[in-house]
């Protein structure tokens, strides 16, 4: 077995140097290197967006935390809205973390769920390890709405943001998951 490779985390998501509180980006870097430390990956290149699409994680992750700053940046230029950017970035580079303790290689070259994959939904775990490192309860939620497997919406802004470039970046990668229906009523 090949020896694991450690995780820099500001060096495959440069932007957490732009959280401006310490702490939440302690906090963000200490939940990725914890959740990579359970991991079965040697190598953070390896693991895929999902076991149905087999782009890896690690490009969709930056591509998500790119088009989600340009939202906010957007939002912000041309309407004068407040994004707050350190929530934004957190939630953003969080996201997926857990997806390195959801998938494992298989024995057969597939990729399998592990028993954490089978058990929690996606983005538990990294919501979980977020929490226990101090990421605030509106972050997590962020996480834990920021997929459309998720019971719920997003509440804020910055989970909106998130929710709608991550299946954006989707349908760039893999395909598209949304579809328009036609209602006629009487």
């Amino acid at each position: 077995m090949a020896e694991k490779q450690p995780i820099d985390v500001v060096a495959l998501f440069p932007q957490v140097r732009d959280i401006a509180d310490a702490k939440l980006r302690a906090a963000v870097i200490a939940t990725w290197e914890e959740l990579w430390a359970m991991s079965p990956w040697t190598e953070i290149r390896e693991v895929p967006t999902s076991t149905e699409i087999p782009y890896p994680t690690v490009p969709h992750n930056q591509a998500v935390l790119a088009m989600a700053i340009a939202v906010a940046d957007a939002f912000e230029t041309f309407h004068g809205v407040k994004v707050d950017r350190d929530r934004l970035i957190a939630a953003a580079v969080l996201q997926d973390a857990s997806k390195v303790v959801e998938f494992a290689p298989g024995a057969d070259g597939k990729i399998a769920p592990t028993t954490l994959g089978r058990h929690y939904p996606h983005a538990f775990w990294a919501a979980h390890i977020a929490l226990r490192h101090g990421i605030p309860d509106d972050i997590a939620h962020i996480l834990l709405t920021h997929t459309p497997q998720a019971a719920k919406f997003p509440d804020s802004l910055e989970g909106k943001i998130l929710y709608h470039v991550d299946q954006i970046d989707v349908i760039g990668i893999h395909k598209d998951r949304w579809r328009k229906e036609l209602f006629i009523t009487k």
